[in-house]
C-alpha cells in the first residue's frame, strides 16, 4: 500500500483560518486526502508546541480525513488522525438530533475540533456557516452579539457552539435574549452550574451541555446521555461506581499522528477495537454519565489526595464566585498546595472555610488571586499554564 502523508496546513487568524478549514474539511471527503492542520498563535513557544506535534514526513494511518491538534490544556498537545469517515458520521450524530437543518454560527477556533465541526455540521447538510469571532480569531461577546442578530435575521434558524468561558460572558453583558434566538447552542469546554444551566433553560434558551474531545470528533454525550450509536462503560470502577471513562462510537478518532515510543505507547492505551479511553473519571448509571474528574488532575498536598476539580466544583458554588481555576503549586513545607484565581467578588477567608469544609483541611486553597477575567487557550480553554 502506498503511504499517505498528509498536507501540511497552516491556519492564519481570523477568518482566512476558517475558509481553509472549511476547504480541508471538503478535499477530505471529495478528493481522499489528509490534511493537517496546525494552528497559528501569538505566543512563540505555545506555537512550537503544535509545529511539533504534527510531523508530515510521518505516513498517516488514514487514507482521507484532517490531523486535528488537542488544546494542550492538560500538557503538550497531541496531533489526532481522524478519518473522513469518521467525520462524516460524528456531524450525523449531531444532525440526527434535529428534525430540519440550520445555519451554523462559528464561536470557537476552528483550528480545534469544536471549531472543526461546526463547519462541518454546515457543509454536510448544505447549510450556511458565518464566521463569529474578531478579525485576530478573539471571542468578543460584543462582536459576536452583533453577527449573530445578522446572521440569526437573513438565515432564520440558527445554531452554534461556545465554551463555558464564552456563555459566561454573554451572560456578563446580559445577551439572554440574543442567546433565546438560538434554535440550539452546545456548550462543552468545561462544566457549567447547575444554577445557571437551569436558570438559562427557564428563560427559554435552548442548552445542551455537551461532553466529548478531539479524539471523538465533538460532543457525543448531550445532557449526560450519550448520542445515538455511542456506548459507554467505566473501566475498573470503585466501590462507588467512579472509574475511567471509555467510549465506543462511530466518530472515534483512528490514532495519535507519530512514531516515537511515547506516541505508540500512548495509542495503545486510548485506541482499542473503536474504543476509545479518555482520561476523565465519572459514573455511568441508568444511562447517565456523570463527570467527576480527570484521572490526571489529583494533587498530593501533605500526603493527602485532593481532586482540583471537586475544589473548583466547590468554589464555584459560591456566593460572588462567578468563575474559578484550581491548580497545584511547589511548597517547601506540604510539597504541594493548592492555588485559586477566582472571577468575582467574595471573601478569601469564607472561600477557604466553604472548601475546607466540605473537602477538608488540605484542600483549602492556600493562595487565591482574584482577576477580572480568566486567560484562554486558542481553543477557549483556560490557560492554567500562564496562571501559574
Amino acid at each position: 500500500m502506498t503511504p499517505i502523508f498528509a498536507n501540511r496546513v497552516l491556519l492564519p487568524p481570523g477568518r482566512k483560518a476558517a475558509d481553509a478549514v472549511s476547504e480541508a474539511i471538503s478535499k477530505s471527503i471529495n478528493e481522499k486526502c489528509v490534511s493537517a492542520l496546525i494552528p497559528s498563535t501569538k505566543g512563540e513557544s505555545l506555537s512550537n508546541k503544535y509545529e511539533s506535534a504534527i510531523d508530515v514526513s510521518i505516513p498517516c494511518k488514514i487514507e482521507s480525513g484532517l490531523i486535528i491538534c488537542t488544546s494542550g490544556s492538560t500538557g503538550n498537545p497531541k496531533a489526532v488522525e481522524i478519518s473522513s469517515n469518521s467525520l462524516e458520521a460524528a456531524t450525523k450524530l449531531v444532525n440526527s438530533k434535529f428534525t430540519e437543518p440550520a445555519s451554523w454560527l462559528l464561536a470557537i477556533n476552528p483550528a480545534f475540533i469544536g471549531g472543526t465541526m461546526v463547519i462541518a455540521r454546515a457543509l454536510m447538510q448544505n447549510q450556511k456557516w458565518e464566521y463569529g469571532l474578531t478579525d485576530d480569531g478573539k471571542f468578543s461577546p460584543e462582536i459576536f452579539a452583533g453577527i449573530a442578530q445578522t446572521f440569526i435575521a437573513k438565515n432564520g434558524r440558527v445554531r452554534t457552539s461556545l465554551v463555558a468561558a464564552q456563555l459566561a460572558s454573554l451572560i456578563a453583558q446580559e445577551q439572554i435574549e440574543l442567546l433565546k434566538k438560538f434554535d440550539a447552542i452546545l456548550v462543552g469546554g468545561g462544566q457549567i452550574s447547575p444554577d445557571i444551566y437551569n436558570n438559562l433553560k427557564d428563560q427559554g434558551v435552548n442548552l445542551i451541555r455537551t461532553y466529548g474531545m478531539t479524539e471523538t470528533c465533538g460532543g457525543i454525550v448531550w445532557d449526560g446521555k450519550a448520542l445515538d450509536g455511542v456506548n459507554i462503560r467505566i473501566e475498573n470502577p470503585s466501590n462507588s461506581g467512579a472509574g475511567r471513562i471509555s467510549i465506543n462510537s462511530p466518530s472515534n478518532a483512528t490514532c495519535y499522528h507519530g512514531n516515537t515510543e511515547g506516541i505508540s505507547k500512548l495509542n495503545e492505551a486510548t485506541f482499542n477495537n473503536n474504543w476509545v479511553m479518555t482520561q476523565d473519571i465519572g459514573t455511568y448509571e441508568n444511562a447517565l454519565l456523570k463527570i467527576i474528574g480527570r484521572s490526571d488532575d489529583i494533587v498530593i498536598s501533605g500526603g493527602i489526595n485532593i481532586s482540583v476539580h471537586a475544589v473548583e466544583n466547590v468554589l464555584r458554588d459560591q456566593i460572588g464566585v462567578e468563575d474559578a481555576v484550581v491548580f497545584a503549586l511547589p511548597d517547601k513545607t506540604w510539597g504541594t498546595v493548592i492555588a485559586a484565581v477566582i472571577v468575582g467578588n467574595a471573601d478569601q477567608m469564607q472561600l477557604q472555610d466553604a472548601v475546607e469544609k466540605e473537602l477538608g483541611s488540605a484542600a483549602k486553597p492556600r493562595i487565591i488571586k482574584f482577576a477580572h477575567e480568566l486567560p484562554l487557550l486558542p481553543n477557549g480553554k483556560i490557560d492554567v499554564d500562564s496562571l501559574k
